[in-house]
């Protein structure tokens, strides 16, 4: 299963933290607001007893209650009712009782039994009628007088709800657009690890320059500076391999050298029954040198720069022929380049021109005797293609991967070291581009596509 990218998991877990943030912060500010509302509604039944106390005043200075005793009399009530309604206005949530030596002596009417209030100075909770409530206990100046004031605890509670009905719309497009600019700021944030791995893309295998710690930014100073550490590895370990290919390519093609003089001399001396035999051994050395080049040719493939620039290929196509023609016989091969005039294209000159070399070998190789080599270049607006074509006996479909890769030869008795197609693949991928095998529209031979896009500046 593909792993989801570093923005993605990132904008993931910071949601995520965000969210614990959130509820924990929000199950803070509801403990605290509910705890300060419940000091806040204790305050108000101090005050609401207070204010009840107050408007008894007349009738306590007056000794009503100490002379009677044992209660009031409905025509003599402790509070008149415009005190009635005046408390009633200021806290209709609250009932009140008033007790004279533990006996009642007035209350409001509504509200719990005042058999099940408690009797007793100082906030209480108690339970009446099904509801929990919260009484406070105020006594009078003569000990035998309490106020008491109760409410319903669900007159107390706070309550999210109603709260986040009204939040709800503000807060949905609040955490959408915080959501977006948290995703705005990862991938802007992170923009600099792309260009470090797009700058890292564009670079060839045996480009190993040290990057500039000063062109990126301090948070990715680290990484650059192990990434600098591995080029210097890696560019110690290149050269390493490179004298030890060029030593063992030197160590054989001495011995090489002695067994091919020594067989074109015994060809000269030896009886003609044994010619064929020594043309057959000049064949397997003259096949060992073309396999060391081969092997040469790919081992420095793997070191070589590769840098673009603005490149006449129709010059450079010439070249490679004109390099081909020296090792071949008079007339033994024709070539055509089409068109014949100057075709500019931006690439890296040494890995076409390579990758040219093997290609047009291969076809002078598989081309019949008088042969005849057809190139072609066509520039395209976003891509150049060169074909090369033989009139050899052609590829079959199936064959025509397999013999891409190193070491593979196809099944005719043409002499090779199976390295040729391989080396122009490496070559074209170096220089990013594409190589691919075809039959030819105007009859029998192999066509070679070598394709390359069109470089940035």
């Amino acid at each position: 299963m593909k792993r989801p990218s570093l923005s993605t998991r990132l904008y993931r877990r910071v949601l995520l933290l965000l969210a614990l943030t959130g509820l924990g912060m929000g199950t803070v500010i509801y403990t605290v607001a509910n705890r300060e509302i419940g000091r806040a509604s204790d305050a108000q039944l101090v005050n609401a007893s207070r204010l009840l106390y107050m408007m008894m005043q007349d009738e306590l200075t007056a000794g009503v209650l100490a002379a009677r005793g044992t209660g009031l009399a409905d025509d003599d009530p402790l509070l008149s009712p415009e005190e009635r309604k005046a408390f009633h206005a200021s806290y209709d949530w609250c009932m009140f009782a008033v007790f004279w030596d533990g006996r009642p002596v007035a209350q409001s009417g509504w509200g719990a039994p005042v058999s099940q209030v408690p009797r007793a100075a100082g906030l209480h909770d108690f339970t009446a009628v099904g509801d929990r409530w919260r009484s406070y206990g105020l006594p009078g100046r003569d000990p035998r007088l309490l106020v008491v004031v109760a409410e319903r605890d669900a007159m107390r509670e706070f309550s999210m709800v109603p709260v986040l009905r009204k939040l709800a719309l503000p807060l949905i497009l609040l955490i959408g657009a915080g959501m977006v600019v948290l995703w705005w700021t990862l991938r802007k944030s992170l923009s600099e690890v792309e260009r470090l791995a797009s700058t890292l893309n564009a670079r060839s295998l045996a480009d190993l320059t040290p990057l500039v710690p000063d062109d990126w930014s301090r948070d990715l100073g680290p990484l650059i500076i192990a990434l600098n550490k591995l080029f210097s590895r890696l560019d110690q370990a290149y050269e390493l391999e490179q004298a030890f290919t060029d030593d063992v390519a030197h160590e054989l093609r001495t011995p090489l050298a002695a067994i091919r003089a020594q067989a074109q001399i015994l060809r000269k001396t030896a009886p003609a029954e044994l010619r064929d035999d020594t043309g057959r051994l000049l064949g397997v050395v003259d096949r060992a040198n073309d396999l060391i080049d081969g092997m040469l040719t790919l081992a420095r493939l793997n070191a070589t720069a590769v840098s673009s620039r603005s490149v006449d290929v129709h010059a450079l196509v010439a070249d490679v022929v004109a390099e081909t023609l020296l090792h071949l016989p008079a007339d033994a091969m024709e070539f055509t380049v089409t068109p014949d005039h100057i075709v500019r294209w931006r690439c890296d000159a040494a890995s076409l021109q390579i990758a040219l070399s093997a290609v047009i070998d291969n076809g002078v190789r598989h081309a019949r005797d008088g042969g005849h080599i057809d190139i072609a270049i066509v520039r395209g607006a976003d891509r150049l293609v060169v074909t090369v074509g033989d009139r050899g006996d052609g590829v079959p479909a199936a064959e025509r991967e397999r013999l891409l890769r190193r070491f593979e030869r196809g099944s005719s008795a043409f002499p090779g070291s199976g390295l040729g197609l391989s080396i122009a693949v490496k070559a074209m991928n170096l220089a990013g581009g594409s190589i691919r095998l075809e039959d030819r529209q105007d009859g029998p031979g192999l066509l070679v596509i070598l394709t390359l896009p069109a470089a940035s500046e």
